[in-house]
């Protein structure tokens, strides 16, 4: 679906240059997969999915979605922010809504909809609740069925679960599993917990420090649907764990040829 070759991303310093902050990603999208990236913090996680999003331009290579090239954001893509991202003067259902409106969704199909995503995420009761009167769980529950309402290829998500507390973000982790189930819809998550990356994906791609660049990707081949328990049970799930954190702490790791 989605296809990176030589992407590489700098910005202008102060008085220092061209700064690099990607350098030479070359990476497939696989439709309907669940991808997380991971990296030390600085290593363009954010900046790439911008770029992924169409919001940035590569300096050098491209991004393409089924041959043709991206470039800016599209109905295609949505995006899920760690702030949320909500408009605190629009109802929950209305903050649904608000990208089928602009797609110019007919109000009966618009109301099916809303219903549909607002049941997905277990706000059925919310629908005229306003974002400031909600947890941060619930907020973030309003910013994946927004994501999903317009029928996305693609969700892109930026660390969304980070300012949670940890037992809220476990179970918005189960909870969004089920949802990526049901949608059937690519992600693509950014994080920095490894727990949540393993839990989640189907593969991973472990980034380096800047210029970012792909040092390994890594198919887990975890059984589904995963249970809570497999964070503390499975042998192999610890495994795991453990090699990406070896991979994102050992700056002598060679950087991955490849990233199909």
């Amino acid at each position: 679906m989605f296809a990176l070759h030589g992407v590489s991303k700098s910005f202008e310093g102060r008085g220092q240059g061209r700064l690099p902050v990607l350098q030479h990603i070359d990476l497939d999208i696989r439709p309907g997969e669940f991808l997380t990236i991971i990296g030390p913090s600085g290593c363009g996680k954010t900046t790439l999915l911008n770029l992924i999003g169409g919001f940035l331009r590569p300096t050098t290579g491209s991004i393409s979605k089924d041959g043709d090239e991206i470039t800016g954001p599209g109905p295609d893509r949505t995006m899920v922010f760690q702030d949320y991202a909500l408009f605190p003067w629009l109802t929950v259902a209305d903050n649904i809504a608000f990208g089928l409106r602009v797609k110019g969704v007919a109000k009966a199909e618009l109301v099916r909809r809303v219903q549909h995503f607002l049941n997905l995420v277990g706000l059925s009761g919310f629908s005229d609740v306003y974002p400031p009167q909600l947890s941060g769980g619930m907020r973030q529950r309003v910013s994946i069925a927004r994501a999903l309402a317009p029928d996305p290829d693609v969700v892109l998500m930026d660390e969304p679960f980070a300012a949670l507390d940890s037992i809220t973000r476990d179970r918005l982790q189960e909870e969004l599993l089920a949802i990526w189930s049901q949608s059937q819809r690519t992600f693509v998550l950014i994080t920095h917990n490894i727990e949540e990356a393993v839990f989640l994906s189907d593969r991973i791609v472990v980034m380096g420090s800047r210029p970012g660049r792909i040092r390994s990707i890594l198919d887990i081949a975890l059984p589904r649907p995963r249970r809570p328990e497999i964070r503390i049970r499975d042998h192999a799930f610890l495994e795991l764990k453990q090699r990406i954190f070896d991979l994102v702490s050992d700056v002598s790791e060679p950087v991955f040829a490849g990233g199909r």
